[in-house]
């Protein structure tokens, strides 16, 4: 890759914003209002860190582009170990996720239905659904939605920001 292209997408990198109650703490993300800036990202140009406390402890996050915390189009990606879950939750805007690696067990409408999920999966979860997600062997996605971007647990136990450490 051009260094000077590298340089000036590693010039674009910033803060993840303020996700609901909890804060995206890591450098990654597209500077907002950049959208059409052409930025390339490598693999190995990816800087991944600890995923915002909504999540529980384990899960890796990286902005792609955009900003969660901010009205607007982002996307993400999130690499999460074996034997992973996300309890139960609902966003307020719809969730487009492809499953980049891994496998997935995804449970929606409380339950109700259950898909398991492939390497290149797609998935479109409507505004508000209930979904849970668990893997066996950890997984990889990319996550695309409208910010700012909430996870809202039904169950408020389910909330790790909720719980101590």
């Amino acid at each position: 890759m051009n260094p000077r292209i590298l340089s000036s997408a590693i010039l674009l990198a910033m803060s993840f914003a303020v996700l609901g109650a909890s804060a995206w703490a890591q450098e990654a993300s597209m500077s907002p209002g950049m959208a059409s800036t052409q930025v390339v990202l490598q693999n190995a140009d990816l800087k991944w860190g600890g995923a915002p406390p909504a999540f529980e402890r384990g899960a890796q996050a990286v902005v792609l582009s955009g900003d969660p915390g901010k009205a607007g189009p982002f996307v993400l990606r999130l690499k999460v170990p074996a034997g992973y879950k996300v309890a139960n939750h609902w966003h307020p805007s719809d969730e487009q996720v492809t499953l980049l690696d891994g496998d997935v067990t995804l449970q929606m409408d409380d339950g109700a239905k259950t898909q398991s999920l492939t390497r290149g999966a797609f998935v479109l979860l409507p505004a508000h659904m209930h979904h849970a997600v668990s893997t066996t062997g950890g997984m990889t996605v990319q996550v695309a939605a409208m910010g700012p971007f909430e996870l809202n647990y039904v169950d408020p136990k389910d909330d790790p920001r909720k719980r101590t450490h």
